[in-house]
């Protein structure tokens, strides 16, 4: 019987994560640290900048909130200009809220991502 509990409870490591193999219940949690996992993705924001910037990658993901785990709105090609309206966070970590130009689509874009890394005006 014990010989059963240490098998059952027996631990892998896998890709950097420990989990336990065998037994469910005893799972360890896969999700992020508990500051990322209660990052709101409806954040607010106000339109305090007229300065605007561009997209200094491929492309770059317009999200709904100021994370990666925030949907995906779209996508805004290299070059692309964006309006500024205002950032959270703390570079490398900081996000703009902006809109893209000649369109209505708004949304946080990932400041290490926009040519001079976003605005400079916080929400």
């Amino acid at each position: 019987m014990r010989s059963m509990n240490v098998l059952g409870a027996a631990l892998a490591l896998t890709a950097g994560s420990l989990t336990l193999a065998g037994q469910a219940s005893a799972a360890v949690p896969t999700q992020e640290p508990a500051e990322v996992s209660t990052m709101s993705c409806s954040h607010s924001w106000s339109n305090k900048d007229d300065d605007y910037g561009y997209v200094d990658t491929d492309w770059l993901m317009r999200r709904s909130g100021p994370h990666t785990s925030c949907s995906a709105l779209g996508q805004a090609a290299e070059g692309t200009k964006i309006y500024y309206h205002c950032y959270v966070g703390s570079f490398p970590n900081s996000w703009t809220h902006g809109r893209i130009a000649g369109t209505n689509q708004y949304g946080w874009f990932n400041d290490p991502y926009l040519s001079d890394l976003g605005t400079a005006v916080h929400c």
